[in-house]
């Protein structure tokens, strides 16, 4: 078993050097810290947690905070998170908080506190829908905790975010709709209370208004991210006389569910109705036709807030600033194509 004397070694410092650089301790230079911790990899060091803990009081634990157990777009992130804990010596604990809507701000409270008692974690990481709850973080405001959320927001003293520019993303994908000769373009939105609907449906509203399509509110859908309201929303916009010919979902589960919508009724995806979808999660290369949709870089998410979180917690003050912004992709596959002559029903 690899020692920190091993890891002094290979990057030629002090043992009291790594052990400034794996305890994240403020005023290392940035080439040292590489240096080390690139020597702690290679030695195969991995630091005793429960000794940091007893040495510096801290629980050396990051808690990822979660609506859900089954959702792909929640476990990807995960997976990064987990991937950043352990390369700086950390652990990954989940803390599942279903149904939080039914719980009143007194009950949410005691929840939290319960969890700070008991777990003591050094850090949270909040994915959507939490990440954006005004209620959530009007709660944790009360605990001297810091906190990393993934997606777009607009609460009041957040300090550390990361993010996509989802609006921009939206804008790309439906102009790429129209670029294929779509004009009448469907859009199924999400759940309301999430900043994630309301981006990406202005992406969608720039691109109809810069290509000088009149917008159609008749062709807005309400959804819920979720693979039923895509089937509603697809029989819907297939029992119309005029129907699209296309559809943008704010995410593929929805779109997976407009697909499943057209193959019981027998129209064919694309050749009648191109669909497309957003996150590029599992489903979307498992539904056929493959979904065309916009890539968010969901492991590189968690890794990236988890790293930003851990660095934090070597600072004197929280980090402020502009929301950590990273790239977006769009991902083409077999869901869309030019729209065919006459309407989506007609066969």
């Amino acid at each position: 078993m690899a020692r920190m004397v091993d890891v002094a070694e290979k990057a030629g410092v002090s043992v009291k050097t790594v052990s400034r650089v794996l305890n994240n301790e403020p005023h290392v230079k940035d080439a040292l810290r590489k240096r080390v911790q690139a020597a702690a990899a290679e030695v195969g060091y991995v630091p005793s947690t429960s000794a940091r803990q007893l040495r510096g009081g801290r629980s050396y634990s990051v808690h990822m905070v979660s609506h859900s157990d089954r959702s792909s777009y929640v476990n990807a992130i995960q997976f990064g998170a987990v991937r950043a804990c352990q390369a700086r010596g950390y652990q990954l604990m989940i803390s599942l908080f279903e149904r939080m809507d039914d719980m009143d701000w007194s009950q949410l409270h005691a929840r939290f506190a319960r969890l700070m008692e008991v777990s003591k974690p050094d850090a949270l990481l909040l994915v959507p829908p939490l990440s954006n709850n005004l209620r959530l973080a009007e709660v944790l405001s009360e605990f001297d905790v810091r906190v990393a959320r993934v997606g777009p927001h607009d609460l009041p003293g957040s300090s550390l975010t990361v993010m996509i520019d989802e609006q921009a993303a939206a804008r790309d994908l439906t102009r790429y709709l129209i670029d294929r000769g779509h004009t009448r373009i469907a859009f199924q939105r999400g759940k309301e209370n999430q900043n994630a609907t309301q981006e990406r449906f202005r992406g969608y509203r720039d691109a109809l208004d810069e290509a000088g399509i009149v917008f159609d509110p008749a062709l807005v859908l309400p959804g819920n991210f979720e693979f039923s309201s895509g089937l509603t929303a697809g029989d819907d916009l297939l029992d119309r006389d005029d129907p699209p010919t296309a559809v943008f979902a704010a995410n593929d589960d929805m779109a997976a569910g407009i697909v499943m919508a057209a193959h019981r009724r027998g129209v064919p995806v694309p050749e009648r109705l191109s669909v497309v979808g957003f996150d590029d999660s599992e489903i979307a290369d498992r539904t056929w036709p493959a979904l065309t949709t916009v890539r968010q870089p969901l492991v590189e998410y968690g890794t990236m807030a988890v790293e930003r979180l851990i660095d934090s917690l070597s600072a004197t003050t929280d980090p402020e600033g502009a929301a950590v912004l990273l790239d977006y992709e769009l991902i083409e596959r077999d869901s869309v194509t030019t729209p065919a002559t006459g309407p989506a029903k007609d066969l």
